[in-house]
């Protein structure tokens, strides 16, 4: 947390490029994080972008809107049918990690 209350101390100042204020390490990475976070979005949204038209509009509706929305008001407002419905999801789910290269492989049981 910055402080607010001055602070005097008897080092003299540097002349390098550290900076040792704690409100300057905060808006700092504070600022680092913004950077991260847009990059991510970019990425899923360049993915997202790849998706057919169903993929897309149900990862759009259940993820990407200010309001929450369930997955039988998703498929109702679409008019799928539930089963085909969560076929299109679980493909756009598979499809979104692989972009995003968040995808995780379980060890098969050996026969």
């Amino acid at each position: 947390m910055p402080k607010v209350t001055p602070t005097y101390s008897i080092v003299p100042p540097s002349i390098t490029n550290e900076f040792h204020s704690s409100t300057e390490e905060a808006a700092l990475k504070r600022l680092d994080l913004e950077i991260q976070r847009d990059k991510f979005l970019k990425r899923i949204q360049r993915a997202v972008n790849r998706f057919s038209q169903r993929e897309r509009q149900i990862i759009v509706m259940l993820y990407m809107k200010q309001e929450e929305m369930y997955d039988y008001e998703v498929y109702a407002e679409m008019g799928l049918s539930q089963r085909s419905y969560y076929r299109v999801k679980v493909k756009a789910l598979y499809r979104l990690a692989f972009a995003l290269r968040e995808e995780v492989y379980k060890k098969g049981a050996a026969s």
